[in-house]
């Protein structure tokens, strides 16, 4: 019993630094990159007023990480299976087919390069 105690509380102990790193980690990037856009120097505005804050947030996460690391995992996953992008109809590839044809068309055009294609496309006679 005790052995599981102190494997428990070694474990606890190792894993609020690891937390703690995580989570200030995650605070800086979302000041900086995020809020500070801005602002000329984001990093220097966050040493100067914001770290205060973030150190003392990703403490706390450390201090409670068997708690806001899992949480932070779910919602990450729901985050990503609510915004993934769904699969493309198939009017939408026809469209970027026609948006690509006609780019290709015009940078021909712009090069001087002959029209080989005798009949335009989605017409009789014209190669699919």
């Amino acid at each position: 019993m005790s052995l599981f105690l102190l494997l428990g509380t070694v474990g606890y102990v190792a894993g609020m630094p690891l937390a703690a790193r995580l989570f200030y980690a995650l605070l800086r990037r979302q000041i900086i990159f995020l809020d500070g856009r801005e602002r000329t120097d984001p990093v220097g505005y966050f040493e100067a007023h914001d770290r205060p804050g973030a150190t003392a947030a990703a403490v706390a996460a450390g201090l409670f990480w068997p708690l806001t690391v899992p949480v932070y995992a779910v919602g990450r996953g729901v985050v990503a299976a609510v915004t993934a992008r769904p699969r493309r109809s198939s009017y939408e590839r026809r469209l970027d087919s026609r948006q690509v044809q006609e780019r290709i068309r015009e940078l021909e055009e712009g090069l001087g390069m002959p029209d080989d294609d005798p009949a335009p496309r989605g017409q009789p006679g014209a190669p699919r």
